[in-house]
């Protein structure tokens, strides 16, 4: 676990920053708190936002009162993300509607909705609306619910009552800490964060209990496996199976919220060949499809395109673009 973060951080516009310059202060705000994305005022004119931040380990509770705003999260700032990050909106004050996978989310005062990081979304929220957002490694909330993704409530506005106003009352006393405090919390409670994503998840859904504890430990030995192989071009789903000692209904069962394994190994391949695309530019692509684990270029191409949307030489066009300084 690494060291607590609390931190605090206000963006004003004022006669000597023009609301354009506070957008651009608070797009980089955003991007470290919750996920990068494009900001824009939906109207012009004075304009003012705040944030309170606590990392706890590899989740983090944000705390944002601010004026009208817009965020939009593009495909190309999807793919050029590395974690993937399971989102709770928790409406205190004010509105705010999101659109994500075809589903519009009107999420008011005291309701919660959820979201991922890994698909592009669109928000609008009112002026000076108040709101505790919660990011969790995707991983761990698929692990700890045992649920699969296509079973997370994504884009769908709940009220918080009951039960999952208990968990929805957790982080805002977390995100309403004094940072002094906050610090503190985090060595406490860091562990818990994603259990109590996961319970919201569990009761948003009506589920009555998480998976069984041999289901995580079984897709934690799963997904631990394929990490330290995914690179070897000859591994088989029958492979990672007996060395896992389990079956192979249940390898793909546990991988379901994944896709299937054969999708997450894919998945780690092309993750792997990305961070190669940007720390070196001159490699041959054809070195970077054999060190990713791809058995052929051909192979490498097409799910790198299913994948991303584009093919690797694009990828590394656009790296290019973004940094001129890049070796050509």
């Amino acid at each position: 676990m690494g060291q607590p973060i609390a931190a605090t951080a206000e963006v004003v516009s004022t006669s000597d920053v023009s609301p354009r310059q506070a957008f651009e202060q608070w797009e980089a705000i955003v991007a470290d708190t919750v996920v990068p994305a494009m900001v824009e005022p939906p109207v012009t004119g004075h304009w003012q936002g705040k944030v309170s931040y606590s990392q706890f380990d590899r989740s983090s509770v944000t705390l944002m009162r601010a004026s009208a705003q817009r965020v939009a999260r593009s495909r190309r700032q999807v793919e050029a993300s590395g974690e993937e990050y399971f989102l709770v909106n928790f409406v205190v004050d004010g509105v705010n509607w999101t659109d994500q996978k075809g589903r519009r989310a009107q999420t008011d005062s005291g309701s919660v909705a959820f979201f991922e990081s890994g698909r592009p979304i669109t928000s609008v929220t009112t002026d000076n609306a108040l709101s505790v957002i919660v990011r969790t490694p995707m991983d761990q909330v698929l692990e700890h619910s045992g649920l699969a993704r296509d079973d997370l409530p994504i884009a769908t506005a709940m009220p918080t009552t009951g039960a999952l106003g208990v968990v929805t009352g957790f982080f805002r006393g977390l995100a309403e800490l004094a940072p002094a405090e906050s610090a503190r919390a985090a060595s406490v409670l860091g562990a818990q964060c994603v259990e109590m994503v996961a319970s919201a998840v569990l009761l948003a859904t009506g589920e009555n209990s998480p998976a069984p504890t041999d289901s995580v430990f079984t897709r934690r030995q799963v997904l631990a496996y394929l990490r330290s192989r995914f690179t070897d071009p000859d591994l088989t789903m029958d492979e990672v199976a007996h060395a896992c000692l389990v079956s192979r209904r249940t390898l793909y069962r546990v991988c379901a919220g994944f896709g299937g394994p054969a999708a997450l190994v894919r998945r780690m391949r092309i993750e792997h060949a990305r961070k190669l695309l940007r720390s070196d530019p001159t490699r041959p692509l054809s070195a970077i499809a054999f060190s990713s684990g791809f058995g052929t270029e051909r192979h490498f191409y097409r799910a790198f395109r299913e994948e991303t949307g584009m093919t690797p030489g694009e990828f590394r066009s656009g790296l290019d673009i973004r940094n001129p300084a890049a070796p050509q």
